[in-house]
């Protein structure tokens, strides 16, 4: 029976139908009342019966309790039945997208040391030994919230995104000067962090994933994966161990 896989983010709402681990069906949207009425469409076509929702939204009450008049909802916890032993301490304060990226990890690399980073608003880095444990991981600026605070907390500077054409070690115009700092400070802090987890865990794989995964397409080499939806292989099977 297929599965239906809500992932509410902080800027995009995303929903995945998985029949096992197969994607039959995907969309992301970012307005609540397209999102609610594409959901009922495809519960209804699809005949589906449960749901498991993620969010790191404060705006997903009313959208939640609208939904489980239509489909049995599972929301994303860390004292659900998890693929993976969670050594984390403050498991109520885990993000839960980063709990399922994690879970997603276990999932479709079996038996690795596994570093997952998730780029997205923020910049997380988390680790997942070989024997399936958990151990916790580490948060900083996400690359368009360092472009927005540099917009936000100065006087001047312009408001700029990525730029993957544009590369050095220095820009010969401010809108230069701040997408390479942007741009290398990311590379450099990513290479450092992989290197630093390189130095504890043996034969280590990085997987990244998120919205703004794409930027680090160079970066691939060997056993070093991108797998954008990477939280939504964990959420499903958190749900197939669930219902």
């Amino acid at each position: 029976m297929a599965n239906l896989i809500i992932d509410l983010g902080n800027t995009a709402l995303k929903f995945f139908v998985f029949d096992e681990q197969t994607i039959l069906h995907q969309s992301i949207v970012e307005d609540y009342d397209i999102f609610l009425s594409d959901i009922i469409h495809i519960i209804s076509r699809y005949e589906l019966e449960n749901a498991i929702v993620s969010s790191v939204r404060g705006d997903d009450k009313d959208f939640i309790v609208e939904l489980k008049r239509t489909i049995n909802i599972l929301q994303m916890n860390a004292n659900l039945k998890l693929p993976v032993e969670l050594l984390y301490e403050t498991p109520q304060t885990l993000g839960q997208d980063r709990l399922a990226a994690v879970c997603g990890a276990s999932v479709l690399y079996p038996n690795e040391n596994i570093l997952v980073i998730d780029v997205g608003t923020a910049i997380t880095y988390d680790i997942l030994t070989a024997d399936n444990k958990y151990l916790g991981g580490t948060i900083s600026p996400g690359i368009f919230t360092r472009f927005k605070s540099l917009h936000n907390f100065t006087g001047k500077l312009p408001l700029l995104g990525i730029n993957k054409k544009l590369n050095g070690v220095y820009g010969k115009t401010t809108n230069e000067a701040i997408i390479l700092g942007v741009q290398n400070g990311i590379m450099n802090e990513v290479d450092g962090v992989i290197s630093a987890f390189n130095d504890k865990f043996n034969n280590l794989l990085v997987v990244f994933t998120g919205g703004d995964s794409f930027f680090f397409d160079s970066l691939i080499k060997n056993r070093i994966f991108v797998v954008p939806n990477l939280t939504v292989f964990g959420l499903n099977k958190i749900l197939k161990l669930n219902v």
